[in-house]
């Protein structure tokens, strides 16, 4: 990989919105939800709408952020990524548009279809709010966030496996890892995702991708005050 300072900036900018993404949609979001107004567990449409309200919605608005940082990032280690490495770069690139599309479809449907139709057919919002586990909302999810780790295994061949890009390189993977298996189970367990292993999950997720931000902040904010 060679980044000049530009690229530095764009990659440690691409960092920080996923960061941020991950941090707000998750561990801020969800303790205001569940502080403010918290959902019961799913028994059906009607106890949604009892306990509805707007601020529900907080955590997909911040998880946009999520998928248009790793579209940035992906595009700019197409950039800078070695001869050997750019086809995969561009893999990289392509996995994560299809997964940002799934995911962009989700979050529409949780911010925009969700409440809307909450009152005119409650049977069409059961069907796809996330607060059921067996939505089609989890299936977008869970799907989109699949093909999003095979994009950053991916990607991990781009950063060279010496010193701190080792590491990065390994999370990479190690996400692709939990990504897919978290997409294979959707339709071999029912509701896995909202099960107590299921939260567990989805929590070291979060930590994996934020820690994996950090380091490649790290790493690009010494090259970028250095370049």
């Amino acid at each position: 990989m060679t980044a000049n300072t530009i690229q530095a900036r764009q990659l440690l900018f691409a960092a920080q919105v996923i960061l941020a993404g991950v941090i707000l949609s998750g561990p801020v979001a969800v303790a205001v939800v569940e502080f403010l107004a918290p959902q019961p567990a799913w028994q059906d449409a009607t106890t949604l709408i009892s306990h509805y309200s707007w601020i529900q919605s907080s955590p997909y608005v911040f998880g946009f952020l999520i998928a248009v940082g790793f579209l940035f990032l992906m595009s700019v280690l197409v950039d800078v990524a070695l001869d050997a490495h750019r086809p995969l770069a561009r893999a990289a690139l392509a996995f994560t548009a299809v997964s940002a599309s799934l995911i962009f479809f989700n979050y529409t449907l949780q911010t925009a279809f969700v409440p809307l139709w909450l009152h005119r057919s409650p049977s069409a919002v059961s069907m796809v709010t996330m607060a059921n586990p067996d939505s089609l909302g989890w299936s977008l999810e869970m799907y989109g966030y699949g093909l999003l780790g095979i994009a950053t295994a991916c990607a991990a061949p781009v950063f060279e496996p010496q010193g701190r890009r080792r590491l990065i390189r390994l999370f990479l993977i190690l996400n692709c890892i939990l990504s897919v298996i978290g997409a294979v189970l959707v339709p071999i367990i029912p509701g896995w995702v909202l099960t107590p292993w299921g939260m567990v999950a989805g929590a070291f997720w979060n930590i994996l991708i934020a820690v994996t931000m950090i380091m490649i902040m790290v790493e690009f904010r010494q090259q970028h005050t250095t370049g």
